[in-house]
């Protein structure tokens, strides 16, 4: 630590975790952690959860991604002076789960993701029935979807199968065959 204002001199501090061990730390650090305040506070608990990535060119991303975390710490502050009782990561995984809860009830947005990817989980908890998908007036007598669990599938020469089905899911608005396939995209 670099400073101007103090000297070199060694206090003794009374350590927090152990009641009777007693530390000497340099003057200057111990004044700084008396009179440290909420930007340096929230400095060190971001720096736990970095978003920033080193190899991003963009710097505009850097930005947004560096201000999605501020606004993250932020509502949390707010979270516990209004006497919330998670921790900081507890926080964060309420916040994505309620996300993505949020964001999965509208069915124009959904987008079939393998689970490996990201699991959706509205997908996975909510009730889901099969139905019939809806004619769309086409030339084909009747109507069809393609069943995104079959397509991901691929034959001996490595292309993928292409199956269509006659069944949905509504609120998913994915294709799905009845049987093997409804139940394993849900699972």
């Amino acid at each position: 630590m670099l400073n101007t204002f103090h000297n070199a001199d060694m206090m003794e501090v009374k350590s927090k975790k152990e009641n009777s061990a007693v530390k000497v730390k340099p003057k200057a650090v111990v004044l700084y952690n008396a009179t440290m305040g909420g930007v340096d506070r929230s400095d060190q608990c971001l720096s736990y959860y970095p978003v920033a990535r080193n190899q991003q060119r963009k710097y505009y991303k850097k930005i947004f991604r560096h201000l999605l975390n501020q606004a993250v710490w932020n509502s949390f502050m707010i979270y516990k002076k209004n006497g919330g009782r998670l921790n900081h990561i507890g926080f964060r995984m309420k916040l994505v789960e309620r996300l993505i809860e949020v964001g999965g009830t509208d069915p124009s947005t959904h987008r079939y993701v393998t689970p490996k990817e990201s699991e959706n989980v509205v997908r996975l908890i909510g009730r889901h029935f099969p139905s019939y998908v809806e004619s769309d007036c086409s030339k084909k007598r009747k109507s069809v979807r393609k069943c995104v669990v079959c397509c991901l599938a691929t034959n001996e020469n490595g292309k993928r199968i292409r199956r269509e089905t006659r069944f949905e899911c509504k609120d998913c608005n994915v294709g799905l065959c009845a049987a093997p396939c409804f139940e394993k995209y849900h699972m």
